[in-house]
């Protein structure tokens, strides 16, 4: 008998759910002839606070992310980046081409955050030493979701010359498609030159190129100029050399491309510089509460500034109340009031991942990736969403005494962008994170 009610109530509750909106339902609503009661909450405490996460791979990102740019309340963020080069194909041009000029190519992946209105200046500098593979540890070491494999970090760097081989500065316009940099002739007639001849084989091989003559790029913003950082597409980048070669009695224009010997040998180095900010003694593993930050968390890929989520009040008011059916759970999301214009968007998806006293993201969850909903009329709702009923009625089932937390972050590769989220806690003037929960029972 008490299975068929258990059973009926769960019937008449997913109906109830699907059919109206919860958030139209009265707190308390009762339905007639068998006292059902359904009730809507979204008073359930979230305790949220800013963590800092260790180092992650920044390799394999397909982005090359580039620039200088400053947050108001996160600090400055830098990327610099390394990539490995060869040519493209066999290069050996014969004694009767010539040189003409040379350019690298960046193709714009249409992400940025900062001011674009200002130049973008940058350095170019060569490897003096090979770029070598960081492994992944070895034991029973806790390892982050972003850790998972070998490549290298954010804090991940390599030695290379004193004196760059070549600058660029620019506006930024990226929705576009592209922008190129003039490349010295000295540098490129240089190689061409070599490829004439090429009696190391260095151009005939291309791995010989990366591997014995020029060991890779390193693209650095320059330090005095803050403006954006901005997203290049590493799949189509390339240095292209033009010349000129002799078919038949004419002179023939054609080129030769340098491009990115692996996507596993270009990777983003990120630093940041927080002082003078809430979040300046913030260091691994840490986190800060909300209530020291002005109510609000923070969460900011490129950076590995994530937002840590407890539920304090949840496990307690199930136990206590066992014939208390959850029906459906979601967790809203909702960007700070006026903190994100066009040029400091937010990411377009977040992700919660499973987390202990050690702030390190472990394991993804279902339910648990939410995209973000404009609220263009009004910019008031605007918010991610998340169905968390698994989760929960999990977690409430579960042996332990209390919710796991779970760790907020951007969603997908944490190197690829530093688009930042501020999020207003439960004690926020406006835009309070919420858990909203509908629940039923038969009142006694």
């Amino acid at each position: 008998m008490r299975g068929r009610i258990i059973f009926f109530l769960m019937i008449v509750a997913v109906f109830t759910w699907t059919c109206e909106d919860p958030t139209t339902l009265s707190v308390s609503r009762t339905f007639s002839g068998n006292n059902l009661q359904t009730i809507f909450s979204d008073t359930f405490s979230v305790v949220t606070s800013t963590v800092q996460m260790d180092t992650f791979l920044t390799n394999n990102t397909g982005t090359i992310l580039l620039g200088n740019y400053k947050d108001d309340r996160l600090g400055k963020v830098s990327s610099s980046s390394y990539l490995t080069i060869s040519p493209s194909g066999t290069f050996l041009p014969d004694y009767r081409s010539y040189f003409d000029s040379a350019v690298m190519v960046m193709n714009y992946n249409h992400s940025f955050t900062g001011d674009t209105t200002k130049v973008l200046k940058f350095n170019a500098y060569q490897l003096t030493e090979p770029m070598v593979i960081r492994l992944q540890p070895v034991g029973s070491v806790k390892l982050s979701v972003f850790n998972l494999g070998t490549g290298f970090f954010s804090s991940s760097s390599f030695s290379y010359g004193s004196t760059p081989l070549f600058s660029g500065a620019t506006k930024i316009f990226p929705h576009t498609d592209s922008v190129s940099f003039r490349i010295p002739d000295k540098l490129a007639a240089n190689w061409f030159r070599l490829a004439q001849a090429d009696s190391a084989h260095i151009f005939s091989i291309p791995s010989n190129f990366a591997n014995s003559f020029f060991y890779g790029l390193y693209l650095q913003p320059d330090p005095a100029t803050t403006s954006s950082v901005v997203g290049f597409d590493a799949k189509k980048w390339k240095i292209r050399i033009y010349y000129k070669k002799t078919v038949g009695d004419f002179l023939k224009r054609t080129w030769q491309d340098f491009t990115i010997t692996s996507q596993t040998f270009q990777f983003n180095h990120i630093e940041t510089d927080r002082s003078g900010t809430s979040l300046s003694g913030l260091q691994p593993g840490n986190g800060i509460s909300s209530m020291v930050t002005g109510n609000v968390s923070y969460l900011q890929a490129g950076t590995g500034l994530a937002t840590r989520l407890d539920f304090p009040s949840v496990k307690s008011f199930f136990a206590n109340q066992p014939s208390y059916i959850i029906n459906a759970a979601s967790l809203i999301v909702q960007p700070e009031q006026g903190t994100y214009p066009k040029n400091l968007l937010p990411p377009s998806q977040i992700q919660l991942y499973t987390t202990d006293q050690s702030n390190i993201p472990l394991s993804s969850i279902s339910g648990g990736v939410a995209s973000i909903a404009y609220d263009y009329e009004f910019g008031i709702n605007t918010q991610y969403s998340f169905g968390l009923f698994s989760y929960i009625f999990g977690q409430v089932k579960s042996g332990t005494n209390y919710i796991s937390p779970l760790l907020l972050t951007a969603a997908g590769s944490q190197g690829s962008n530093v688009k930042r989220l501020y999020i207003g806690d439960r004690f926020h003037q406006n835009t309070k994170i919420k858990l909203q929960i509908l629940y039923s029972h038969v009142p006694n």
